[in-house]
C-alpha cells in the first residue's frame, strides 16, 4: 500500500515542481530575447528577412507554384527563381523564423510551439506506451525553413549504399555517384580539417560546423569509443563506420536553416513571391489530369492561383500525401471513404512510411571529476543564467551554443550486420545530459512522457551528472502508413508508424543497446564510475535491469521518433506498387505536378534526413531546368530548319497554317478525335509522328477536306496545346488522358494582366508538353478500357472538375460513353501562336 501511495503522489509532486520551474526559465527566455534585440543584430537580421507578400500583391498566374517552404521548398524557390523569366510563388502555412530558433540550446523548446505542427501518432500497444495516451509526438516545422528551422541541426548525408540501392530499385540517376555533386553544391564546409577534402566543398548556402560549445563528458565518451575499437572518422566522407563530433548546419555557431541559407537572399528577387500564413487546401486538377493551380487560404480569405508550368508539392512526408489525397490522388477506396472524388488511383500515396525509431531513457550516471562543482555535463540550472547570457551576447560563445541532445554520434554494426560492408545499421546520439538534467522542462514536454514515467525514472536522480547514449535503427524494416481523418484540409491525418512491426527491428535495437553498454564499460568511462540509471520505467518493473526483456520493454515504452518520417510518396518505376513519382519526381498520371521532399525516398537513408532532403531539392531543381530547356529546344530545332518564322505571321485559315507550319500538321495528327468516324481509343502506331511532305498532307493530316471552318482568332492566350512530335511514341499513354493542354508561357505587366508581345524573342510557341508529365501506372479511374480518355462531367461530389482556364474556352469534347464513335459530337481545338488564340471548329 505504501508503495502504491508513493507512486501516486510522486507524479503529482513532480509535475508541480516542473510547473513552478517553468517560471524562472520563462524569465530567462525573455531576457535572452531582449539581449538579442540589443546586442545581436546579426541574429535579428532585419534587413534580410523574407518579406511576406500580401493577398492583393499576388499574381493570378505563376510559372511555378511551390507548396511548402521547408527544407526542400526553400531550396526549390531559390534555385528556380535564378531564371529571371520564371515567376515563382512559394506558399508557407507557417510564419517567419523566430529569432530564438537560432540559439542551439533552445531547440527542444521549439517543439510543441507555434512553429510546430504538433502531429501525434495514433495510439498503439506496441510503442510509445509511456507517452501521454500512448501517442508519439511527431514535430514538423510550420515555419519558413520547415523542420530545418526546428530540428537538432545535425548534418548527416547517409551512406553511399543508400543511394546506390535507390538506383537498383529502378530510379535512374539517383546513385551516389550521381548525387554527391548536389551535396557539394549545397555545402559550405567550415570545419577546417574537411574544407579541402574531396567529399566536401565550400561556398554553398548551408554552412556546416561543429557546435561551438561542448561539455567535457563528450570527449571522454569519444575516447571510450576508440578503446572499443572504433575510429574517429568523417561520417560524411569515404567511410561511415565510426564516431565523430557532430557535424551541424550552423553558421558562426547559430542555426543555418534553408530559410536562412537559401530563401533570405533569393526573396529579394522580383520574380519570387513568398506568402506566409498561407495554407493550401487543394491542388486543382483539370479534366485532362493536369495540375493547373491551387486553392489556399490566407488570413481567413480563400483564393485560387494558377500555374503555367508546374505545381511543386514540398509539404513534407506527412502533408504532401495528405494534400495529394485531398486533391483526389491516392487509393480510390480510401478517398471514397472520406467523400473525396478520385482523380487518379495511386495506392502508394501515404504508404511506405518509414522513420528512425530510437530507444529513449538509455541514460547513465557518473561521478563528476571536478571537485570545485563545475559541471562536467549539461545542467540546465547553471546554463540558463545571467553569466551565460552575457557570454552569448558579448563573447559570442558559451553554453547557449551547445547541443544537449547530440554533441557527438556514432555509427556501429549490430551482430546482424556485416562490418566489412561499411553499412552500419545502428546510430548513436551521444548526449552530455539526460532528462533529469533539465528538470523535465525540455525533454519531458517535447517527447510527451507521462508524469508517472518521468517521476519514476528521474526524480530520484534530479540534476545528478549524467549522459545518454541513444540507439536508433538506421534502416528499419517496419513500414507504416498515414491516411486522411476526413476531407477537411485542417484536420491532421491519421499516422500509423508501425514501429517494431518487423521482429528484426527489435532484435537490432536490443543489440544496439548492448553495444552502448559495452561503450560505457570502457576504461575512460569506468574511471568516472559510469553506470546505468538504476530506475526503471514503471511499465517494466517486472524485468531485471538491462536484461533483453527489460531492453525490449524499454524500447516499446520509451519510443522516440528522431523526426525523420519519409517515403509516403515514394519514387519508383511504374511497376512498383507503392511508387507515386517517377525518377524525375513527376506524379504518375498527373501532368504538371511533382513531389519534391523527403516523402519521395523509396527507402530511408542511414542518417539524419535534412541534408539528403536538401540534396533532393538541389537535384530536382536541375532536373526541372533541364526538362523545360529541352522543351524549348524543340522550338529551336524547327526555327533552325526554317519551319517557323518568328516574325509576325498572319494566319488566315487552316490551309494557311498547314502550309506555313509542318509542325502544326504533326501536332494535329496526334488527335484522332478531330477526324470523323474514329473511336476515342488511341493507338500510337496509327499516327504519323514525323514531318509530312506536302504531297502527304491532304491524306494524312487531320486538317483535310472535311475540315472547312476557318480559324477564329481570340486575344490573350491561356493555354498552348502544342505537343512535341515524339512525345507519345516515347511514353506509355495507357490509362492517361490523350489530349492534354499545357500552359502557355505568360509574361505579365502587373499582378493580373496577361499581354501579347511584339518582341520576337518572347513571341514563341512554347513546347511545354512533356517536361512535367509521367504516364499513369493504372487505368484511368472509372474507365473500363485502357487508353480511353476519361473526361468527367460535373456531377455528384466531383470537387475536382474546376476549369483550368477562363469561361470563354470550352471543353475539347465531352461524352459519357467512351466506347462509341465520335460522329455527331461537338469537338473543338485551340491553337496559340504569336500571342493569338485560334479556335478550330469541326
Amino acid at each position: 500500500m505504501a508503495t502504491h501511495e508513493r507512486l501516486s503522489l510522486k507524479p503529482i509532486v513532480s509535475s508541480t515542481r516542473i510547473i513552478f520551474g517553468l517560471l524562472p526559465g520563462l524569465g530567462v527566455m525573455i531576457l535572452l530575447r531582449m539581449v538579442i534585440h540589443l546586442y545581436r543584430p546579426d541574429i535579428e537580421d532585419a534587413e534580410n528577412r523574407v518579406r511576406d507578400h500580401s493577398f492583393d500583391e499576388l499574381y493570378e498566374y505563376y510559372d511555378f507554384i511551390i507548396i511548402g517552404a521547408g527544407s526542400a521548398g526553400s531550396v526549390m524557390a531559390s534555385r528556380l527563381s535564378e531564371n529571371p523569366e520564371w515567376n515563382i510563388l512559394l506558399l508557407e502555412a507557417g510564419q517567419d523564423e523566430n529569432v530564438l530558433s537560432d540559439v542551439p540550446i533552445l531547440f527542444p523548446a521549439l517543439q510543441t510551439s507555434s512553429i510546430d505542427w504538433q502531429f501525434v501518432t495514433e495510439p498503439s500497444n506496441d510503442y510509445c506506451l509511456s507517452m501521454v495516451d500512448a501517442r508519439c509526438k511527431w514535430p514538423r516545422g510550420k515555419v519558413l525553413g520547415g523542420s530545418s528551422s526546428l530540428n537538432a541541426m545535425l548534418y548527416i548525408r547517409g551512406n553511399k549504399k543508400d543511394y546506390d540501392n535507390w538506383e537498383n530499385l529502378g530510379n535512374e540517376g539517383w546513385a551516389y555517384r550521381n548525387i554527391l555533386k548536389y551535396f557539394l553544391k549545397a555545402e559550405n564546409m567550415r570545419i577546417p580539417e574537411y574544407q579541402y577534402d574531396p567529399y566536401h566543398s565550400t561556398g554553398g548556402p548551408i554552412s556546416v560546423e561543429y557546435f561551438r560549445f561542448e561539455q567535457p563528458i563528450t570527449n571522454i565518451i569519444l575516447q571510450a569509443s576508440q578503446q572499443l575499437g572504433y575510429n574517429i572518422v568523417d561520417v560524411n566522407g569515404k567511410l561511415q563506420t565510426g564516431f565523430t563530433r557532430s557535424h551541424a548546419t550552423l553558421h558562426d555557431g547559430l542555426r543555418c536553416s534553408t530559410a536562412k541559407g537559401y530563401l533570405r537572399s533569393a526573396s529579394k528577387r522580383r520574380n519570387l513571391h513568398v506568402s506566409v500564413h498561407s495554407l493550401v487546401e487543394k491542388i486543382l486538377i483539370d479534366e485532362y489530369k493536369k495540375a493547373y493551380g491551387i486553392i489556399f487560404k490566407k488570413n481567413g480569405k480563400s483564393r485560387i492561383i494558377k500555374s503555367t508550368k508546374e505545381v511543386i508539392l514540398s509539404a513534407g512526408a506527412i502533408q504532401s500525401p495528405q494534400l495529394l489525397m485531398l486533391s483526389g490522388v491516392g487509393n480510390i477506396e480510401h478517398l471514397k471513404e472520406v467523400g473525396i472524388y478520385p482523380v487518379a488511383h495511386l495506392p502508394g500515396v501515404g504508404q511506405n512510411l518509414q522513420d528512425h525509431i530510437a530507444m529513449g531513457g538509455h541514460s547513465f550516471l557518473f561521478d563528476n571529476p571536478y571537485s570545485n562543482g563545475t559541471d562536467y555535463s549539461f545542467n540546465l540550472n547553471s546554463i540558463m543564467s545571467i553569466g551565460s547570457l552575457i557570454d552569448f551576447a558579448i563573447n559570442k560563445n558559451g553554453p547557449l551554443y551547445s547541443m544537449m541532445e547530440a554533441e557527438a554520434m556514432g555509427f556501429v554494426n549490430s551482430k546482424y550486420q556485416d562490418p566489412a560492408e561499411d553499412y552500419p545499421d545502428i546510430q548513436f546520439f551521444i548526449a552530455p545530459s539526460a532528462d533529469n538534467m533539465d528538470g523535465g522542462i525540455f525533454g519531458k514536454r517535447a517527447n510527451g512522457l507521462t508524469d508517472e514515467t518521468y517521476a519514476e525514472l528521474y526524480e530520484d536522480i534530479l540534476y545528478k551528472p549524467s549522459f545518454s547514449i541513444v540507439p536508433l535503427l538506421l534502416r528499419p524494416k517496419s513500414r507504416g502508413y498515414l491516411k486522411l481523418r476526413d476531407a477537411n484540409p485542417y484536420s491532421p491525418p491519421l499516422i500509423y508508424p508501425n514501429y517494431y512491426a518487423d521482429p528484426d527491428d527489435m532484435l537490432r535495437m536490443i543489440d544496439g543497446a548492448r553495444i552502448a553498454q559495452n561503450l560505457v564499460d570502457q576504461p575512460a568511462l569506468r574511471e568516472l564510475n559510469a553506470r546505468p540509471n538504476p530506475n526503471r520505467n514503471p511499465g517494466c518493473l517486472k524485468h531485471h535491469l538491462m536484461s533483453n526483456e527489460h531492453l525490449e520493454c524499454q524500447a516499446r515504452h520509451h519510443s522516440l521518433t528522431i523526426y525523420h518520417p519519409v517515403g509516403t510518396c515514394a519514387m519508383g518505376p511504374a511497376n512498383d506498387y507503392n511508387a507515386v513519382v517517377d525518377s524525375r519526381l513527376r506524379v504518375y498520371g498527373i501532368g504538371n505536378l511533382r513531389v519534391i521532399d523527403g516523402s519521395i525516398m523509396p527507402t530511408i537513408v542511414s542518417g539524419n534526413t535534412n541534408a539528403p532532403i536538401i540534396m533532393i531539392a538541389e537535384k530536382a531543381s536541375d532536373m526541372i531546368k533541364t526538362d523545360w530547356a529541352v522543351a524549348s529546344n524543340y522550338l529551336s530545332k524547327y526555327q533552325s530548319n526554317g519551319a517557323i518564322n518568328m516574325k509576325y505571321m498572319e494566319l488566315r485559315n487552316v490551309q494557311d497554317v498547314a502550309s506555313k507550319l509542318d509542325v502544326f500538321t504533326e501536332v494535329t495528327s496526334l488527335f484522332p478525335h478531330l477526324s470523323k468516324n474514329l473511336t476515342l481509343k488511341y493507338n500510337n502506331s496509327k499516327h504519323e509522328t514525323k514531318p509530312l511532305h506536302k504531297s502527304e498532307k491532304s491524306k494524312n493530316s487531320s486538317f483535310d477536306k472535311d475540315v472547312r471552318t476557318p480559324i477564329k482568332s481570340y486575344a490573350t492566350p491561356l493555354f498552348n496545346n502544342f505537343i512535341p512530335p515524339d512525345y507519345y511514341n516515347t511514353r506509355n499513354s495507357a490509362g492517361s488522358a490523350l489530349f492534354k493542354p499545357y500552359p502557355y508561357n505568360h509574361y505579365r505587366t502587373d499582378k493580373s494582366s496577361l499581354t501579347d508581345f511584339p518582341d520576337s524573342k518572347q513571341n514563341i510557341l512554347n513546347l511545354l508538353a512533356f517536361p512535367s508529365y509521367a504516364s499513369s501506372k493504372y487505368s484511368t479511374h472509372n474507365t473500363n478500357n485502357e487508353g480511353f480518355y476519361g473526361a468527367w462531367s460535373p456531377e455528384g461530389n466531383n470537387q475536382n472538375n474546376e476549369k483550368s482556364h477562363n469561361e470563354k474556352q470550352t471543353n475539347s469534347y465531352y461524352t459519357k460513353d467512351r466506347s462509341i464513335q465520335n460522329e455527331g459530337r461537338e469537338c473543338q481545338l485551340w491553337l496559340y501562336y504569336n500571342g493569338v488564340k485560334y479556335q478550330i471548329e469541326i
